[in-house]
């Protein structure tokens, strides 16, 4: 895996030719640890995230990038008015799953879809599944038509596919 950080944080981060990947799923479906795993440090908190943090970094093939740690899906209120605000100013939205009730993420991918955000469906947490996400990965293409990517941010699996997804989406 090739990828240098920029420790720096804020709440408004972007730099001028930086892409910007939104991290999305329920609470705790593992948005804030696959940050952490891909950034390779303990950047973003694991805890209930209350509004979107954004995380810069290099990857290579891709270049400049912004992570951005969303509140969960399921939040309401101002964590969730904060999210949509932050969708609105992505490049890409990686879709975390990590059970097979799908309703909430297959709302807002169609949502992010008609704002011409592209889509990287990710199964998470496969350490945590008897059969490593296979049989959600599989339902998921199934209603989508799209391959989702199976990560384990625990233990560092799929990350080099995912890195790869992040380099070739248009």
């Amino acid at each position: 895996m090739s990828i240098e950080t920029n420790p720096e944080q804020s709440s408004e981060m972007r730099e001028p030719e930086s892409r910007r990947f939104g991290l999305f799923g329920k609470k705790s479906s593992g948005k804030s640890a696959l940050i952490n795993a891909l950034l390779g440090r303990d950047a973003a908190d694991v805890s209930e995230t209350t509004e979107p943090t954004y995380q810069a970094m290099e990857i290579y093939g891709i270049g400049s990038v912004t992570l951005v740690d969303t509140a969960g899906l399921d939040s309401t209120g101002k964590r969730i008015k904060k999210t949509q605000a932050a969708a609105e100013k992505l490049d890409v939205a990686l879709m975390l799953m990590a059970n097979d009730s799908l309703e909430l993420e297959l709302v807002w991918m169609s949502r992010l879809r008609h704002n011409g955000v592209a889509i990287i469906p990710v199964i998470s947490q496969i350490d945590k599944m008897p059969d490593e996400g296979r049989h959600l990965a599989a339902a998921v293409e199934e209603v989508t038509g799209r391959k989702p990517i199976r990560v384990s941010a625990k233990l560092g699996i799929g990350l080099d596919e995912l890195l790869d997804a992040m380099r070739n989406v248009k």
